[in-house]
């Protein structure tokens, strides 16, 4: 087998990851044995993606801003049951959610790499923020009672030291939410083969979005345990914002129902933090 297979899980840290299909540019999406998610090979460098989180890339969002917002109360609806408490949201940008777990009654705190969006978040809502990956800002433990990750987890180099991390400094019982994209994204891959005539690719060098990471609801649910959390649920993350993938998603969350699992473009999942791994 080629020099491929030597390349270690970036999630669990295991060998022998295995080609799945090629992407463009070069690249292969190889898959873990043992938690099952698909990365990307190779890995662009850290400062190849420094250019992409730039100031240019937010802009797109201040077009969704209502959307944008609706959201974010969706997201906030999530934490109703969890008890108030210290926040910690890992890649908060330039910081809406933020100050929505704010105004819910949250104390709240946030990482993120783009220095502009970093600087953006502590201005506008005048919160902590840390520049940087969250093992950069070098948090005591045990000190938040509850971490977010909203899609960003498929951006990072090493979500596995990620998910280390906010382990470590949540409290024990702490809660973890983590969204990502679905790779069991059924009806999503199927319109966009009719619409595009082609299968719905995983990754382009110049895509906007670096998705770098894959999983499915099996996968997220190992990759979660394997780091010492229990998983309460896994459920479907209605983030899609236009209308025409509004329509795709709710024909997603009826296949869900169907298929007992989520089968929508992305899922988000609620895990409490249990015995930490040594």
């Amino acid at each position: 087998m080629s020099p491929e297979t030597a390349v270690v899980c970036a999630v669990c840290g295991s060998e022998g990851l295995a080609p799945v299909r090629r992407e463009g540019a070069g690249h292969t999406v190889l898959g873990c044995p043992r938690c099952g998610v698909w990365s990307i090979h190779p890995q662009p460098g850290a400062g190849d993606l420094d250019h992409f989180y730039n100031a240019p890339y937010y802009e797109a969002w201040r077009l969704e801003e209502e959307a944008r917002e609706r959201m974010w109360q969706r997201r906030i609806r999530l934490l109703e049951a969890v008890p108030r408490g210290k926040l910690l949201d890992v890649g908060c940008a330039e910081g809406a959610f933020l100050a929505a777990a704010r105004r819910a009654g949250f104390e709240v705190e946030g990482t993120e790499i783009s220095r502009h969006a970093a600087g953006q978040a502590a201005t506008a809502i005048g919160a902590v923020v840390h520049h940087g990956d969250l093992r950069d800002a070098a948090l005591p433990r045990a000190s938040f009672d509850i971490v977010t990750i909203w899609h960003v987890l498929e951006h990072m180099l090493r979500p596995g030291e990620s998910l280390r991390e906010a382990r470590r400094i949540l409290k024990p019982g702490g809660f973890l939410l983590v969204a990502v994209p679905n790779r069991s994204n059924t009806i999503f891959g199927a319109v966009y083969r009719i619409a595009r005539g082609r299968p719905l690719h995983l990754y382009e060098p110049d895509d906007r979005e670096q998705h770098l990471h894959y999983w499915d609801p099996a996968s997220l649910q190992t990759s979660l345990a394997s780091h010492g959390f229990d998983v309460e649920w896994i459920k479907p993350d209605p983030c899609a914002l236009g209308a025409a993938k509004q329509a795709v998603d709710l024909a997603g969350r009826i296949h869900s129902r169907l298929a007992g699992e989520p089968r929508t473009s992305a899922m988000v999942a609620l895990a409490r933090a249990g015995e930490e791994p040594a």
